[in-house]
């Protein structure tokens, strides 16, 4: 009863930490991460959707052929490694060139690995190009940015699920990068995965006077103005704010360690840190997320880092990074208002745009699994 007195946002910082406290007290003590599975609903809903995409198309092999792409996976050129943020064309089939059916089989295919809260936010940051394509007009001319276009976004999907060694999908647009690598139904891979806003608060449109991408932003500074002026010296490096993102397209190298760990932060500052790194975690699948969440806990929720850039503003330009041994997460305001951010989550030693991981995929495409 009492939390419908609090804030929004403490109420649900408050609930996080609940559940994580009860969920520490019943197992006693952090579990070792286990390899995660897709669940055997999941497995079966998966195949159903795959048959259905390759049944509804009607005519030739070229539709057919821009969504199931048979390209060999391990190289740094495959779309599940070579990825980009800005407008422009995808490998795979865009949201224009689908049938209606085939835009409802994309969601249903895309829900089966997000959350809920996921699957809001990549459909609102699409809409979001409608809002662009608005602000792009010509006052004089009427001409619009042809780049703004909801349509150009596109899934492509990569080998039959649980049949073929290797399968995946990656869905990717202007501010959207998602993909997911499977060996059977095992998870190898989410990362990298990028989400992007602007404006982060339209004030046009349908969604006019919402704000996308804002809880990332609040817990973050919720944490760093509850710093001391100890502790906000580690935290904050005397370094300008990032153009962007430093961990984007071709850049998934592990970054120095700075900032202040988590074991140097007091409880309740704890709790936010925890919040925040669940914020981005929560955009998977609640069985994934629970997954990426038991790594992280395994490895040691106290060797993870947090570094602020930039004032303690939300209108201003800033960044952070959260660096554990397991997620990486990086999130950069480009433009103070309007809002303008760039987000992007990485899994050391599991982005398939690593060295390291390409070399582990071509190993295993010579020596398949049983």
């Amino acid at each position: 009863m009492a939390l419908r007195y609090l804030s929004p946002l403490l109420s649900y910082v408050l609930l996080l930490f609940c559940a994580l406290y009860f969920q520490t007290v019943a197992s006693g003590q952090a579990k070792i991460a286990q390899e995660f599975f897709l669940p055997e609903k999941a497995q079966t809903e998966a195949s159903n959707i795959y048959q259905e995409f390759q049944g509804s198309f009607d005519s030739g092999e070229h539709q057919r052929n821009k969504i199931f792409l048979s390209s060999p996976i391990g190289n740094l050129h495959h779309p599940l490694s070579k990825w980009s943020f800005f407008p422009g064309k995808r490998a795979g089939l865009r949201f224009d060139e689908m049938t209606s059916l085939q835009r409802y089989l994309t969601q249903e295919w895309v829900r089966l690995f997000v959350s809920e809260v996921g699957q809001l936010k990549w459909n609102a940051i699409v809409g979001l190009e409608d809002v662009l394509k608005d602000l792009s007009r010509n006052p004089d001319s009427g001409e619009i940015d042809a780049s703004r276009d909801t349509g150009q976004y596109a899934l492509a999907l990569f080998g039959k699920p649980g049949v073929e060694d290797l399968w995946g999908w990656r869905l990717e647009g202007h501010h959207i990068s998602i993909r997911f690598l499977f060996r059977g139904w095992k998870l190898i891979s989410t990362t990298p995965s990028f989400l992007g806003a602007a404006p982060t608060v339209p004030r046009s449109g349908p969604m006019n006077g919402m704000t996308l991408l804002g809880e990332e932003e609040r817990i973050a500074l919720m944490l760093v103005k509850s710093l001391k002026p100890s502790q906000l010296k580690l935290a904050c490096p005397e370094k300008p704010v990032p153009s962007d993102v430093t961990l984007g397209p071709g850049h998934p190298q592990r970054p120095e360690a700075s900032g202040i760990l988590r074991s140097q932060l007091d409880r309740s500052q704890q709790m936010l840190l925890d919040a925040l790194l669940r914020i981005h975690l929560e955009f998977l699948n609640p069985s994934i997320y629970r997954s990426e969440w038991d790594a992280a806990v395994t490895a040691g929720l106290d060797s993870i880092s947090f570094t602020w850039w930039g004032p303690l503003v939300m209108k201003s330009r800033h960044g952070y990074r959260l660096q554990g041994p397991t997620t990486i997460v990086e999130l950069v305001r480009v433009t103070g208002s309007p809002g303008h951010v760039h987000i992007v989550r990485r899994s050391p030693g599991e982005d398939l745009d690593s060295p390291e991981m390409l070399r582990d995929l071509q190993e295993s495409l010579k020596n398949p699994s049983d």
